[in-house]
């Protein structure tokens, strides 16, 4: 299997030889409830299968738009309108917002509740083409559903070059991965995947009652931030996906079952080649170790 090779230039630039990556993208797959509604209220039901807890506080819908960092001429994409709550917020800062809502029950009166600076789409946010939808800049701000986070993540790296940055409400221990440091336990893949292409800021915790009807966890704001000169590097983030395979495994063990045809003895050298470890464990390395070795065994 051909390997693309990483050249660490400088803290904050990278360059990455690689082929065009394809996108496995899963579908907007749903969580399985034995009811598929609750009640909203006023405007409708809730639908549990598109993962909808509707925001509802003002002074958190105040915090996640400074939060962002918008300016008045700006384009926001919004995921997941909703009721259409932090919308609003959105629409009275910039001068577009394009909402992309799955729900076609909650469209119509989000068309015609919501000011003439935001259009409202009806589609997959996992299907759509964002720069189509957005044009060539744009900031995206969102609670995202639960249940598709991780997938909009991908598809946020691969709009990257669009995208200015990414505002988004997740859950807190999702959050928490995406922003941990090597040897936190909530330190992983999904940590490495976006620290590679992102620099991610932890915001703020929003508690359950800010929410209706409430989720079980807390939920969190994050910021994301692309780090330049970062291209697309599929044969890397599978590298460490497939290196944290077994937690309580040393990183040479995992290795050696990632490439059962190189000796024990030329793994332990690259890893020392790369200044890892010998008994390092996957989570002990930073982004840059993880690139540093990937570079080392790529060349065999």
């Amino acid at each position: 299997m051909p390997y693309s090779t990483i050249t660490t230039l400088n803290d904050s630039q990278r360059i990455i030889e690689t082929r065009p990556p394809t996108a496995r993208l899963g579908s907007s797959a749903c969580l399985k409830h034995n009811s598929d509604s609750c009640p909203l209220g006023e405007g409708g039901m809730l639908k549990k299968r598109f993962g909808q807890h509707f925001l509802s506080d003002p002074r958190i819908l105040q915090r996640i738009v400074k939060f962002a960092k918008l300016s008045p001429n700006d384009t926001v994409l919004e995921i997941g309108p909703g009721a259409g709550s932090l919308t609003r917020e959105l629409a009275a800062t910039v001068s577009r917002v394009i909402a992309v809502e799955i729900d076609r029950d909650l469209i119509p009166q989000l068309r015609q509740d919501l000011p003439a600076n935001v259009e409202i789409v009806e589609g997959d946010a996992l299907q759509l083409d964002f720069v189509a939808l957005a044009g060539n800049r744009f900031h995206v701000v969102a609670n995202l559903p639960y249940n598709v986070a991780t997938p909009l993540f991908k598809r946020f790296i691969e709009f990257r070059k669009s995208i200015a940055d990414v505002t988004v409400m997740i859950q807190n221990e999702v959050a928490e991965r995406i922003v941990a440091k090597p040897g936190a336990d909530a330190y992983g893949p999904l940590s490495v995947l976006i620290q590679y292409y992102a620099q991610p800021a932890f915001g703020f915790v929003v508690p359950p009652g800010a929410f209706r009807p409430k989720p079980k966890v807390d939920s969190a704001v994050i910021r994301l931030e692309w780090r330049p000169g970062v291209a697309d590097a599929r044969d890397f983030t599978d590298f460490v996906h497939n290196a944290f395979g077994s937690r309580r495994k040393k990183l040479v063990n995992n290795l050696l079952h990632m490439y059962p045809r190189i000796p024990r003895s030329q793994l332990l050298s690259d890893i020392a080649r790369a200044g890892v470890a010998e008994n390092a464990r996957p989570e002990n390395l930073s982004v840059t170790d993880f690139e540093r070795l990937y570079n080392q065994i790529c060349r065999h």
